[in-house]
């Protein structure tokens, strides 16, 4: 027979059962100022395991491997492998993407650094595409990829021929995943899409991270409402991941007053709300960026408890 004791104690530990077994990823900008600098890094993982992250996507890793280190060259990337091997035995890290902006990228470098390694603790195991194909000023004619990916490979410098590439990027990523001896995801960032699209993106990506960047959890869901409704009748079924921002123009304030259970929890309770959350993979969110978050969630807790680190 239950005491009252015992039945507040269950009571407590319901309450702090998460509502479902979501996946947390955090973009961890500036890393190249990271890697390297032991209480930098630190920091950082002890950030992602206080906050149950799981899951980081590395950017800069293009700006090391020109300005400090080769990736691939083992007489000298022991401070990249050190930091993961760090991160997945001591700090709860499950996967470490490496993030790029073309198949090229995964082709000269990621892929060439994994295969140098043994131990599967020291590898990539998500490769993670960011391209925004869908923002036209980019694509356009002087836009940044139009000048950096389209016109030197022939390819016309406009949505469709940005998408395209996008497209043999991911089919590249893929055939590299295939083709190594460990397990990689491979993964992609959407802000934007088709329904056409989507069906052909799915087909060679096991995640997609969208973008629901906006002030709160309910303008979140309205911003990838209408993305999400168009993956639901995708029969492919991609795993999800939705991206919040915590950006000053974005949810940078609310992230200030709110936690990431309670942000969660409400944007879960709008797609029940609006019968999409069976309809959809949904396996968790995705943090715009470290250095942001870091200062929001300090701020959330410095004003929860009186108590700042």
């Amino acid at each position: 027979m239950y005491t009252k004791k015992s039945i507040l104690l269950l009571l407590l530990i319901s309450l702090s059962i998460p509502i479902f077994s979501q996946e947390r990823i955090l973009y961890v900008d500036s890393f190249k100022s990271i890697l390297g600098d032991e209480k930098k890094e630190i920091k950082l993982l002890n950030f992602a395991k206080e906050n149950n992250f799981s899951s980081l996507i590395l950017y800069e890793l293009d700006k090391i491997d020109k300005k400090l280190f080769h990736l691939a060259d083992n007489t000298k990337n022991s401070v990249l492998v050190n930091f993961m091997v760090k991160a997945r035995k001591f700090y709860g890290i499950k996967e470490i993407a490496a993030s790029g902006e073309s198949g090229g990228f995964f082709v000269d470098e990621i892929a060439p650094y994994n295969s140098g390694r043994t131990d599967p603790n020291e590898k990539f195991d998500v490769y993670n595409l960011e391209y925004e194909y869908w923002k036209y000023d980019s694509s356009n004619l002087g836009g940044y990829y139009c000048e950096n990916y389209l016109r030197k490979n022939g390819i016309p410098c406009n949505r469709e021929g940005s998408y395209n590439y996008y497209k043999e990027s991911l089919s590249i990523m893929e055939l590299l995943a295939e083709e190594s001896d460990t397990k990689i995801k491979t993964e992609a960032y959407l802000g934007n899409f088709k329904s056409s699209e989507i069906n052909k993106i799915s087909k060679h990506t096991d995640r997609i991270l969208i973008s629901g960047y906006a002030n709160t959890p309910e303008n979140s869901f309205t911003v990838v409402k209408k993305l999400l409704k168009l993956i639901a009748k995708c029969e492919c079924k991609p795993e999800v991941s939705v991206i919040f921002s915590s950006e000053v123009e974005f949810m940078k304030g609310y992230l200030n007053y709110h936690s990431l259970d309670v942000i969660e929890e409400k944007f879960i309770k709008e797609m029940k709300r609006n019968n999409l959350y069976n309809k959809v993979n949904l396996v968790g969110f995705t943090y715009y960026n470290y250095s942001y978050l870091e200062d929001a969630v300090e701020n959330e807790t410095f004003r929860r408890t009186g108590i700042r680190k």
